[in-house]
Formats: structure tokens, sequence, C-alpha cells
């Protein structure tokens, strides 16, 4: 129903004021629309003094019914309405920063000689066992293995760089070095609350030992003359298991009085390690002489006296003088000696040789005993109390002390133990570790010691942490994503055309990271074209070649298809004719998205002796076409660069040309060791990111000035905020918007490809990009909130700081909604 008056003066609409301000996305340029344009048609037209000049019009009053001049009128609107949006979706594409087709920044770039970066296949290494170790093989360059896709993917497929011999055995087990310290705090539930104790691992299985037993620790060192031991009393005995499924012995400790004063001061225990004690039982005890002995000390003077023969008791043996938890000490025996005493003493000492001197006296009563000789000085007087003190003897282990093994492996303490009768063919080596996860790192083993311990080094990843047991994987095979096509016709040259071009059949192209900056490319591609049998050399551009250079360039259109463009005569030779005589190999296949790790491990054909494929370690370094939003910032500033960096922009620009290189910043700072200016830059994404920039600026920076590359640090950020939403307005769908509006990857505030280092992000724009959507009336309640740091206003700016960039996540995205 048309909803718009008859006659403009029952409602007249004006048209908008059009305003371009510099440094926006798309550009406003219609006049009018349908409704405007009928409106204008419709009034007749006024002088500058406001005098009607089209007295027709003025007589005219259109009726819905019928009249034909009316149609005409909407005729001519509708085609105005056409055409005006058309003029504004043309002046949008003829800029770079506005337009949104990829075949118009194809066109607006093509002019300056800009080469979107194209994509880039992920490279890594796997790992292959051999069925028999005995028979090693050579697996052949173009070895294909597939991943396994997760839900919504493709399989990806991988091929072998180069001929790899396998000669090394089976995977090599391996466990990181073990903390060598004795006590481990071990949670236990007492009375209904999780309490912390002290604990010690013993090997394997124990059943010697039981709740409420009075142990001994003691150093295996100790000599009677140092405090180097401690009474404990055991709490609780569990079994447990290590990563490799051998069941040891957790002996738990009660925190006694006597432990706690111990274990809270600086003294031998805090740095005790397993390998140094002995965990001691004693089910035998007696007491110390019992009778009246004068002034003779019955423990004093570097002797003890005990209540009876005990000849169990052997010189050097620990034995420990016990009265309370608070009251103990351990010494050793120096010497062994039978004595005898009266338990009616009438001398000093009660010495059953002194005859009864008088009629009437009592008849002397000799005991005889054990006499202990000892060096240690006393901590008490013991002979005060002789009458509660006992004397544990008979010391036995109750089993060999180990450390407690490591739950992960971690880069931090880069050690590791083989498995018996491991050795290294050299003195260093290329391997995989692989956690009992299936993950793991890319590194280099050297041995350190023997036993053998196995240093490693190199660790691409420094921030992995592994599951014990592990596997060290030493036949390493160089993967890249794509598969190869062979010996693909292109097609007919023809020497009577300048400046043939092919198009490849499969697409995308594998390109791959060079390592070298001196063609003025990071990446190369796979492509191998041959013209009559001859292979032809695939250069950069067909600038300062010569006529009869046998090259050819290529270069990707806006469906990523790849086109391969050979010289006119002038500037590269042209083709010759022929039938069917262009012919190429190639591979296809690349992008960010890699498989992860454990899952590229598909052999696609079998391979004598070949048992099974490794993939610990993902694969990286791949990189999508450059979105639109890097070729808008980035291509005109490479005009300035002519593959030299000057300045801040242009060390920048090169940077951000490297493959998987989302965003660049470049800062002048000052290095103080070198007393001079340094460049310094930082990259977005992942170490391959960083890696690829010191490539692609290899040759290219001023060699009199110091270039540093550094991987950007994303900081995590949540926003919440509510939307005032028109009554008239579907709500999910305007949210749905503002969720554009903020995380869109191109176009959004928060856009991965959008947001740069160092951006700062003010309220007004996170209020403006809301407000752009049709339906949100108002916004409030902003909360942005940083590391977990509520940043509330003010400020009306968010700083991130000098290398870092906001980093904004859907699932970190509130919105509240309020209607009108």
């Amino acid at each position: 129903m048309n909803t718009l008056p008859i006659c403009p003066c029952e409602g007249i609409t004006h048209p908008q004021v059009i305003f371009n301000p510099p440094g926006q996305t798309s550009i406003s340029y219609r006049i009018g629309n349908y409704t405007t344009f009928r409106e204008a048609l419709l009034l007749p037209l006024k002088d500058i003094n406001g005098e009607i000049q089209e007295q027709e019009l003025f007589n005219w009053h259109p009726s819905a019914k019928g009249d034909l001049a009316l149609q005409m009128v909407e005729w001519w609107a509708y085609l105005a309405d056409i055409l005006t949006f058309y003029n504004e979706r043309i002046a949008n594409q003829a800029y770079l920063q506005t337009a949104d087709l990829p075949e118009s920044l194809q066109r607006l770039i093509s002019g300056i000689g800009y080469r979107p970066r194209p994509g880039i296949g992920a490279q890594g290494s796997v790992a292959a066992l051999m069925s028999d170790p005995t028979k090693p093989f050579t697996l052949p360059q173009g070895f294909q293995i597939q991943s396994k896709p997760g839900p919504g993917k493709q399989p990806q497929i991988f091929e072998l760089n180069v001929d790899t011999p396998i000669q090394f055995p089976d995977a090599i087990a391996a466990d990181p070095i073990a903390n060598p310290g004795l006590l481990q705090e071990t949670t236990v539930l007492l009375q209904g609350t999780n309490s912390l104790l002290p604990s010690v691992l013993l090997q394997g299985t124990v059943s010697n030992v039981k709740a409420g037993d009075n142990l001994l620790l003691l150093h295996n060192g100790w000599s009677g003359s140092t405090n180097e031991y401690a009474l404990v009393t055991v709490q609780k005995v569990n079994p447990e298991k290590d990563p490799r499924g051998q069941v040891n012995t957790r002996v738990i400790f009660v925190s006694t009085p006597n432990w706690l004063a111990l274990v809270s001061t600086p003294n031998w225990l805090a740095n005790a390690q397993a390998g140094d004690y002995r965990l001691l039982k004693s089910n035998q005890y007696t007491q110390v002489w019992q009778y009246p002995t004068g002034s003779t000390n019955v423990i004093g003077n570097g002797q003890i006296h005990l209540a009876s023969i005990v000849r169990q008791i052997k010189v050097n043996d620990p034995i420990l003088l016990y009265q309370s938890e608070t009251q103990i000490q351990l010494i050793q025996v120096t010497q062994y000696t039978e004595v005898v005493w009266n338990a009616n003493p009438t001398g000093t000492p009660p010495d059953p040789t002194i005859l009864v001197s008088s009629p009437g006296a009592s008849i002397p009563i000799p005991i005889p005993h054990t006499q202990l000789s000892f060096l240690a000085s006393l901590k008490v007087d013991w002979d005060s109390e002789t009458a509660t003190v006992l004397v544990y003897y008979g010391w036995q282990d109750v089993g060999a002390l180990i450390p407690t093994p490591a739950a992960t492996f971690s880069t931090t303490q880069p050690e590791i133990t083989p498995e018996q009768g491991f050795s290294l063919s050299k003195s260093q080596l290329p391997l995989l570790l692989e956690g009992a996860d299936g993950n793991g790192i890319a590194t280099t083993a050297s041995i350190t010691s023997s036993p053998p311990v196995l240093q490693l080094s190199n660790s691409a990843n420094s921030s992995i942490n592994l599951k014990p047991p592990l596997q060290m994987l030493f036949n390493l095979l160089p993967v890249s994503r794509g598969q190869t096509v062979s010996n693909e016709i292109l097609g007919s040259g023809d020497a009577s055309i300048a400046g043939q071009e092919f198009v490849l059949k499969n697409s995308p192209l594998t390109y791959l990271l060079s390592g070298d900056s001196s063609s003025g490319d990071s990446y190369k591609s796979t492509l191998v074209v041959w013209v009559n049998g001859v292979e032809w050399k695939e250069v950069p551009s067909f600038y300062g070649q010569t006529g009869d250079a046998s090259i050819f360039v290529t270069s990707e259109d806006e469906s990523n298809n790849t086109h391969v463009q050979f010289g006119d005569g002038v500037n590269g030779a042209r083709l010759s004719s022929g039938v069917n005589n262009v012919v190429a190999t190639y591979r296809y296949g690349s992008g960010k998205d890699a498989p992860i790790a454990g899952t590229l491990n598909v052999i696609l054909k079998s391979y004598p002796n070949l048992k099974v494929i490794h993939n610990p370690v993902a694969v990286s370094g791949g990189a999508d076409p450059d979105p639109p939003q890097q070729i808008r910032r980035y291509a005109p500033r490479s005009v300035l660069t002519l593959g030299r960096a000057v300045s801040g922009d242009d060390y920048e620009t090169i940077a951000a040309q490297a493959p998987g290189v989302a965003k660049a910043k470049a800062y002048w700072t000052w290095n103080p060791e070198e007393q001079r200016t340094l460049v310094l830059i930082y990259v977005g994404d992942d170490v391959n990111a960083v890696n690829a920039a010191r490539v692609a600026l290899n040759g290219a920076d001023d060699p009199n000035r110091p270039v540093m590359v550094k991987q950007a640090i994303a900081i995590p950020i949540s926003l919440t905020l509510t939307l005032c939403i028109n009554s008239t307005n579907l709500q999910d769908a305007v949210v749905a918007g503002v969720k554009t509006a903020l995380l869109d990857a191109d176009a959004g505030l928060f856009g991965a490809n959008a947001i740069q280092i160092g951006q700062s992000v003010y309220q007004s724009q996170i209020y403006a990009a809301c407000q752009s959507v049709p339906g949100v009336v108002a916004v409030h309640g902003l909360q942005f909130s940083a590391n977990t740091v509520s940043l509330l206003p003010p400020p009306c700016r968010y700083v991130p700081g000098e290398g870092k960039f906001y980093q904004l996540l859907a699932e970190n995205l509130t919105i509240a909604v309020e209607g009108t």
C-alpha cells in the first residue's frame, strides 16, 4: 500500500545535506531517493525570491484515480532513485578506502604495482615410526599425509618436502626431571576440612608402615654431631601411581609442634633432597637405668646406662632419646660396654665389688646392663627425668625415598631422563617431545651427564606444558601444506600473442615461506612451468626483464584463482607456438586454518615398514590472503617504500606484508647499550609472524640502524553495555547488527583486521558504532574491562600501551536490551 501523500503539501520531506568528512569507510553521494525526487517533481519551482515560476504545477492537483501525469512523475522518481543509487556505488568503488568489492580493490591497486599477499601454506614437522627398527628406509619427497578434520572443516593434505631417511628406532620413553625435594605438601581431609600436611614418597608398595607409627627421617651422612633428623608421626599411608603406572607409597605425616618448628625455620629440611635421606622405623625400645645411682649420671658425660643388657645395639648405630614430642635427641653409639651396677648402691658408682662394711647392712644386688658411649652434646638435662626417658634402637629402613615424579614437563626446566640404554649418535639431535595427551614441542637434545640426562634447547613453543609419560620422536619429516598436481596442460603457446595468460585449474596455489627476502618477497610459489620441455623461471614482475628472458609472473584474481602470464617480447619472452606445449606442476591449498596437534597423521598410501605418523606439534606459518583492510592500509604506503625502509612507515609496511602478519607498528626508541636509536617493530599473531617479518626486513632495512622485531601483546577485554531499542525494530536483529559493528573482522571497531597495535579506543567510538545500527535509540551502562580490571568512565579514552592491542571476543561481549 502506498503510504505517501498524493500531494506534497500534505507532508513535505526535505532532502538531507550531503557531507563526507575525511577518513570515512564509505561515501555518501546520493542527492535523494524516491521520496525526495517525487516531492521535487511534484512541487512547482520557485525563484530566489520565493515566487512560483511554474503555474501549471501550481494549479495542478494530482489525483490517485487514473492520473497518468502522477504516474509518469513517479516513474521518473523511481529512475532517479536507481541512478543515484548506482552513482553512489560507483563513487565508493573509485577509492581504495571505500571500495568494498574485491574486483574494485584489485583494479585500484594494479595501477601502483602492489600485489596483495596470497594465501600461505602451513609448515611443520611430523615424526615417523618404523614397524621393524632393523630395516631403515627412505620416504620420498611428495609423500602425502592428510589431516583428520574437525566439525565443519575439510581435510588438508600435506606433503614431504625432501627425501627423508627413516633410521632411528621406535619412540624412546623419557621422563621430566623430578623435583629432588624430600617433602611435598599433600591435601588431606581432616575433620571435614582440607589440610596440607607434609609427606614423602617411597618406592614401590610398602606394607610395614601404618597410621600412628613414629618414624625417623635421617640424613645418609648423619654422624651424630648434626641435627639433620626428625621424628615424624604417620597420619596416613596412600598408594600413588606415577605417570607410567608404577605404584609407589605416599606417607603423610602429622604436623606436630616439633615438626612445625623444624619446617618453618631456614634449616636443613628446607632444601632436603630425597636421595640424601632414609626413612627408618623402630619397634624396639628400652628404658635407662631406673635404680639409685647416688651422684652418678645415668645420661651424661658421654655415656648412657640402660636398664638391662641390650646386645642388639651396635657401634655406630643411631639411638633416639625420647621423652616427649618436643624433647627428642638422636645420638650415635661410639662404644658398647656391659657393666654391673648394684640396684642398692653403697658407693659411687654403685660398684658390686665394694663389700658390706658392717653387720646388718644390705646385701648388694648386682645388675648387669649395657653402657653406651657417644660424642654428641646433650641439648637438655636428660638425667633429671630418667624415669620417663625411652631409648629407641634397631632402626630399619621402611623403603627407599624417591622424589615425587613431575606432573608436567615445562621448558622452564628443560631436562629429561631417557630410558636405560639410550645414547645419542650425535652431540645434538632435533626431536619432537610428545606428552601423554598427544601434545608436544619441537626441540633439540644433547646429553649432559652419565647416566644420561638430556638437555633440551631451541624449543619453538616455550609456553606449553606436557603431561608425562613422554616420548622422544627422532624420525622427523619436514612437511608443508599443498596437494601436488603434476603436468597440468595450461594450453598452447602462440608467438603472435603478447602477454599470453593462462589460469590454473586448481586453487588456491600453494605459497610457502621462503626464508629469503632477496627476491623481494618472503614467500615463494610451488608452481613450476615448462614450455616445450624447458623450465621457465617465475619472477615478481616483468620490470627490467629482457625481451628473450624465459620468465613468467603470477597473480591472483578476486576469486583467488591464479593467473600465469608470459612476456610480450619486450619485457620477457613471448611463448613459442605449439600445441599443448605449456605444462605446469604445482601444489594447491593454503590458509591460516591448520590442523591442530595430533590430527595430521593419516597416511594416504601405505609404505613398506612405515608403522604410524605422529603429529604432537601443530604445523604453523599459514596465512590467509590479505584482507581488504590490510590492502587499504598498506597498498598506498608500498608506493613510498620502493623496497627499502627509511621512515617508520616504511618499516611498518614491509613488516606488514610478511606472511602471517595481520598488523604491525613501528616505534622509534633508544638503545641504551649501543647509545643510538633503534627501530622497534611489533607484529601481531604469533612467533611465526615475528620470524616472517624479520625475513621481510632483512636486506630492506638501513644497515646502519638496528632493527628489533617483537610479538605484539593482545589485551583481552570485556565489554558490557545496554541498548535502548526502538519498539518497531526486532531486538534480535538489532543486537546482531551491534555485534557486527563491534566484532566484524574487517569493519568492526574491535575487528581482528581493523584494530591496530597501540590504537586507543574512545568511548564515543563505541557509542557511535552501536548507534550506527538502525533501531538503536541510545546506549548506556558501558563497562570496559581490560585484564579483569574494570575501567569505568572516566577515562573517556582507553590506551593499550606500546606494542599492545585490544582483543574483544564474542563471548566477552555482553549486551542487555531495553525497549522504548
